[in-house]
């Protein structure tokens, strides 16, 4: 019988013995069975995770445990910030291609509008990329739309790269300007990976680690962190919010914690893992060894195939890979000499807003058809639909 293969969804797989033996030698206690400090986190795990912050993300300013709320995974993070700082109807900007749950994240329960801001060529990642969340912003502004924030996948979901420390300060500047929150989401901070190919690749920096002072005012600046990613456990769904200077954003976030509660085994599990600097520091070193060693693997088959890729990552564990010249689509234009389209797209059970490719009815027509027979030959790889492409041809491949 034919196997299926999933080189689509996020999880990283290869630390998972590793960390079942160590969560199997925590021991339960009675304490674990109770509601232990209440909905927004233990003092055990913020203790924790200050402590992890303060160490690994060379914070300007140390990182406290007042300065953070805990949830039930960074989903749900997303979900209460947005419901913290946006009414329904405001808008939060985030860059093409984008991580698929944002939509829904942002959407279900504060009702907020999703604004997907394309490149048009400039390079997603860099400082020129600023200037079209600008454009985005005005535009939305004019058309009724108040902007509250910018959402930023740093390390960057789906391309698996970093952002400059340059352009991580021109984005403050623009939230600055605006008076728009600016959040961070760093939840692939620690799966970062070196192979021969990508040792000029930009390095993580965390925003925490830059000196705001002249470039954003620290309210209005917030960071996610998770189990899910870094430490390859998304079923233990734990996430936090960390915000420095907003102690009125965090108490709105405590007042409906509740419906967001990590459990207290939970708690108990990623805090054990975060205290334990000789298996933590290990854990890093071998995970991100067999990061290097997925992403060589990967390209190495890709490379086989004539398939392009955006070379360069070295955070996460996916790439993003460019099927468009196989698939013919590259220089495939429109009849009518636009070559661009709108598509609605449903996924997770919503209507996406409309997205706008450069490519053509019959470029969409092969990309689909593409998709179809992958998946008849029961092998999923994560369309470049689900994630806004601007271009028909891109999937996310996974390399762990």
């Amino acid at each position: 019988m034919l196997q299926s293969i999933s080189l689509g969804i996020a999880e990283n797989g290869l630390m998972h013995e590793e960390l079942a033996k160590f969560y199997d030698k925590l021991t339960i206690t009675p304490r674990h069975l109770t509601y232990g400090d209440g909905p927004f986190g233990s003092r055990a795990l913020r203790s924790a995770l200050s402590s992890f912050f303060n160490d690994y993300f060379h914070p300007i300013r140390k990182v406290l445990p007042e300065h953070l709320v805990t949830a039930g995974g960074v989903t749900s993070c997303i979900d209460l910030i947005t419901f913290a700082v946006a009414d329904e109807g405001d808008g939060i900007l985030i860059g093409r291609p984008l991580y698929t749950s944002f939509a829904s994240d942002v959407k279900s329960r504060a009702g907020a509008v999703l604004c997907p801001i394309s490149s048009e060529g400039k390079d997603p990642m860099g400082e020129e990329m600023v200037q079209q969340y600008e454009k985005e912003l005005l535009k939305q502004e004019k058309a009724g739309v108040k902007i509250r924030g910018i959402i930023l996948a740093s390390p960057h979901n789906p391309l698996g790269k970093c952002y400059s420390v340059d352009a991580l300060k021109a984005y403050m500047r623009l939230c600055q300007r605006h008076r728009i929150h600016l959040i961070s989401d760093e939840i692939y901070a620690m799966s970062i990976y070196s192979t021969p190919s990508n040792t000029s690749s930009t390095p993580f920096t965390s925003v925490l680690a830059i000196d705001t002072t002249g470039l954003i005012d620290a309210n209005l600046l917030h960071v996610l962190y998770g189990a899910s990613k870094d430490f390859s456990s998304n079923g233990l769904r734990s996430g936090v919010i960390l915000s420095q200077s907003n102690p009125a954003l965090l108490q709105t976030i405590k007042s409906i914690a509740a419906f967001s509660w990590s459990s207290s085994v939970t708690e108990l599990y990623w805090s054990s893992l975060l205290n334990d600097r000789p298996f933590l520091n290990y854990y890093f070193k071998e995970n991100s060894r067999r990061l290097a060693e997925g992403y060589a693997r990967v390209t190495e088959f890709l490379r086989g195939w004539d398939v392009k890729w955006v070379e360069g990552s070295n955070a996460g564990f996916f790439l993003w890979a460019d099927f468009r010249d196989v698939l013919g689509i590259e220089d495939d234009a429109d009849d009518k000499g636009e070559g661009e389209q709108k598509q609605e797209v449903e996924a997770m059970a919503m209507q996406r807003p409309s997205q706008v490719y450069k490519t053509s009815k019959k470029s969409q027509e092969r990309d689909e058809w593409f998709f179809e027979k992958l998946q008849k030959e029961k092998v999923f790889i994560a369309s470049g639909n689900a994630f806004f492409a601007e271009e028909h041809g891109w999937y996310r491949i996974l390399e762990a």
